[in-house]
């Protein structure tokens, strides 16, 4: 049963983003970082020098250099709207922006990712 004096709000989809950002910036990176440049090539199959832009090649490379732009814009720019809240410079508009500009950097990197 719904509230009638409460008002429906899209703050949780903006949430839900902020936390993949944050959690795939914070955690799901550093990982894969860690093992693409410094431990598979000296424990992998080969020792190539550029592992990580032949990685970025394949389609799983792709997906994850998009995921990973596009989200953690998400997380910096959710997290620049309420830093402006809590300095009061917040406006409706100064959100849209950010939120506008978050969405523009996560068409980008799809249209980025598609062109080859």
């Amino acid at each position: 049963m719904s509230n009638p004096g409460c008002k429906q709000t899209n703050e949780p989809i903006f949430w839900g983003l902020f936390g993949a950002g944050g959690m795939f910036g914070a955690i799901c990176a550093p990982a894969l970082i860690l093992s693409l440049l410094f431990l598979y090539p000296y424990f992998g199959e080969c020792e190539q020098a550029g592992l990580l832009y032949q990685f970025f090649q394949t389609g799983v490379g792709r997906l994850f250099l998009a995921l990973f732009i596009s989200l953690t814009a998400w997380c910096g720019l959710h997290r620049i709207v309420h830093c402006l809240h809590d300095i009061r410079m917040w406006t409706a508009g100064r959100a849209r922006l950010c939120y506008a500009l978050a969405t523009l950097i996560t068409v980008l990197s799809v249209m980025g990712i598609s062109r080859y």
